[in-house]
């Protein structure tokens, strides 16, 4: 089913992997394929007793994998799988500072001008930074950002390298991964006008509150699939607009942009 061709609104997750062999990080999962993402977006998902696909994905590589070697390779097998699918698939291009940073730039100036990538990604606790140590290195990727208008998603809720205060962007996970970074990440986002709050790992009363600070049009939909299941990262969001006390009557209109209305328009998609 094509949601849009029946006039809904579009859902977009904006937090995907995908790859090949075991990504090595501390989850220890096993790579989802591109095949396979494309499988469990059609669904069927059931939102408002209606039946869904997930119409559209930021799809970046594994993150362990980026740890070490090319960034060209690093995203060799996202940029393949793009270029067959780019109806429904966007590219995120994971920028690892402790590389060379001049290759970092080329491949990245690459990706973002031709290969369909439309979104940059940050990873301090995976690469091992603080953001505000590498700043030399980091200013010219957020440069780069600014220079293509391409939003800069940032993973939170590791301490001690990824703190939302560290930098803001997008700010995945509601900083809640591991620990719960929320009210920080929300400071953050009230703070700065230019920051959005990713739901994925996040709970619904931190939703709740994301919403109270800032609005529903600064949060985003994302899963992180594989290591979360798309469908109960879309849950809370339709709980939003049940009736108190589980929800706040949220409208749907508002509910639309944070499934992805809202991302698919920084993407330049809209």
């Amino acid at each position: 089913m094509d949601d849009t061709a029946n006039g809904m609104s579009l859902i977009v997750d904006g937090h995907v992997h995908i790859g090949e062999g075991i990504d090595g990080g501390g989850f220890r999962h096993g790579s989802m394929s591109g095949e396979q993402l494309l499988n469990l977006m059609d669904g069927p998902f059931v939102l408002f007793g209606e039946q869904r696909r997930i119409d559209g994905a930021l799809v970046q590589p594994n993150i362990f994998r980026t740890r070490l070697g090319d960034p060209a390779e690093h995203h060799a097998y996202v940029s393949r799988f793009i270029a067959d699918n780019s109806d429904r698939l966007v590219g995120c291009f994971v920028v690892n500072p402790l590389l060379d940073l001049a290759r970092n730039l080329e491949v990245l100036e690459e990706h973002l001008s031709s290969r369909g990538f439309r979104a940059i990604k940050l990873h301090p606790m995976a690469h091992g930074y603080l953001p505000t140590v590498v700043r030399d290195e980091l200013d010219p990727v957020i440069e780069m950002a600014h220079r293509f208008n391409r939003p800069v998603l940032v993973h939170q809720g590791d301490p001690p390298f990824s703190h939302p205060s560290l930098i803001a962007f997008i700010l995945a996970h509601f900083a809640t991964q591991r620990v719960v970074m929320a009210s920080e990440a929300i400071y953050v986002a009230a703070t700065c006008p230019n920051v959005y709050l990713e739901t994925g790992w996040g709970a619904l009363p931190r939703l709740k509150e994301g919403i109270a600070e800032v609005g529903a049009e600064r949060l985003i939909f994302g899963s992180d699939c594989p290591i979360q299941e798309m469908g109960s990262q879309m849950r809370p969001i339709e709980a939003l607009g049940w009736d108190e006390p589980i929800g706040i009557n949220l409208p749907r209109a508002e509910i639309d942009g944070i499934l992805g209305n809202t991302l698919w328009s920084l993407l330049g998609r809209q």
